[in-house]
């Protein structure tokens, strides 16, 4: 088998179960709220602390991926998240189980930055932005396993929700495959590792993180907190909770392969601009701003076009990395990305705020209002973004 197949399909499980760990969370809410007596507001930060960990990892670990390796980073990355994420299944304390979430987010961190470059890298370069795109659709494979796994467990979850959060150092199993089949995408790691000026790259870096920054609002704002608006909101029945989870999330991992796929033949922006429009005609379907306007159907086909047209998120890593050379590509990327990462963390403390305050019904019509916001960002900086490019391999 071709080495670049096995890059790509190790990145692409460790980039799922890093969103399956991410989001594993957001299905036993109730159950940490009584078990360690926390309020909504506190749930919204410990979700938040995963994306915040992964600024710090992927600043920190970006520098080491351009300077050690590809590979060695994605190997403690991937551990890393693994092992916090058992570790926080059985906090015994509150206070553990936000420092073991925030970890977990630093290795959350460390593991993307890595393992997409790495897959960006080993990739023949006509099928570099379809490898992307499958390397992505990990997201959407990740959030869909979490779905099937809340069906699973959804008889017995009062009991055993730390056994379903257990369920996410399943990654760790990923180790040995990487060891013996992955190989570095930085060959000459010494003569590649020259001085470098950032600053050369301030614009891209900029309009990089704006967007990501846009893309990650629109998406947790909505699906880090679906799981409440369907269940206390719309009361959304839990087994059809589960299964649009999982509807949702492969068809994204799908439109995550499509798009990329596309890019290789067509114009990146365009396609950018299709899945930003796709996302704005569906949010107030998923999300309905008005009590009278919920309609099981028409939340699950909204939520179904939404998750969809979110398969332009690996556009923006690629214009990225198609905009950098080699030896900025990994801290730059993961800057970028995980600074995304957090500012949706943010965004999500907000909605936490606002649901404490206003309540339920405050907490989605701030949703809606996030999203067009944030979909906005992501117009303009495309829109804007500088006209350069480099060589694949400098």
């Amino acid at each position: 088998m071709k080495e670049y197949i096995h890059s790509t399909i190790s990145s692409t499980l460790a980039w799922a179960g890093n969103i399956y760990d991410l989001l594993l969370i957001t299905y036993v809410y109730s159950y940490l709220m009584t078990y360690f007596s926390l309020n909504y507001l506190d749930i919204t930060i410990l979700f938040s602390l995963g994306l915040i960990g992964r600024v710090l990892g992927g600043i920190i670990f970006g520098r080491y991926a351009d300077m050690i390796g590809r590979k060695p980073v994605m190997l403690i990355g991937t551990g890393g998240y693994a092992l916090f994420q058992a570790l926080m299944a059985f906090s015994p304390n509150a206070i553990l189980l936000f420092i073991f979430r925030g970890l977990e987010g630093i290795f959350m961190g460390a593991s993307w930055t890595a393992s997409m470059v790495l897959a960006y890298e080993k990739a023949p370069p006509s099928i570099k932005g379809l490898i992307t795109g499958i390397y992505q659709s990990g997201y959407g494979i990740g959030y869909a396993l979490t779905g099937l796994t809340y069906l699973m467990f959804i008889h017995v979850m009062a009991s055993e929700w730390r056994i379903f959060l257990l369920t996410g150092s399943l990654p760790l199993l990923l180790l040995p495959y990487i060891q013996l089949k992955v190989g570095e995408s930085i060959k000459r790691v010494n003569e590649v590792n020259r001085k470098v000026r950032y600053k050369d790259y301030l614009r891209v870096l900029i309009n990089a993180t704006i967007a990501m920054s846009g893309m990650f609002i629109a998406y947790f704002s909505v699906f880090g907190n679906y799981t409440k608006v369907a269940l206390d909101y719309a009361k959304m029945p839990p087994n059809l909770l589960g299964t649009l989870m999982i509807v949702a999330n492969v068809l994204l991992a799908l439109s995550f392969i499509l798009f990329s796929r596309l890019a290789d033949l067509t114009d990146k922006r365009k396609l950018i601009y299709i899945g930003v429009f796709g996302l704005l005609a569906s949010v107030l379907l998923s999300v309905p701003p008005i009590p009278s306007l919920i309609s099981y159907d028409a939340m699950f086909i909204g939520t179904v076009i939404f998750a969809f047209s979110t398969g332009f998120w690996p556009l923006m890593p690629l214009l990225l990395a198609d905009s950098v050379p080699i030896c900025v590509r990994g801290f730059l990327s993961g800057f970028a990305y995980n600074v995304g990462g957090l500012i949706g963390g943010v965004a999500d403390i907000v909605l936490g705020f606002i649901s404490q305050i206003y309540g339920i019904l405050g907490l989605v019509r701030a949703i809606d209002v996030f999203v067009i916001f944030s979909l906005v960002l992501v117009f303009v900086s495309v829109i804007t973004w500088p006209k350069q490019k480099v060589s694949m391999n400098t």
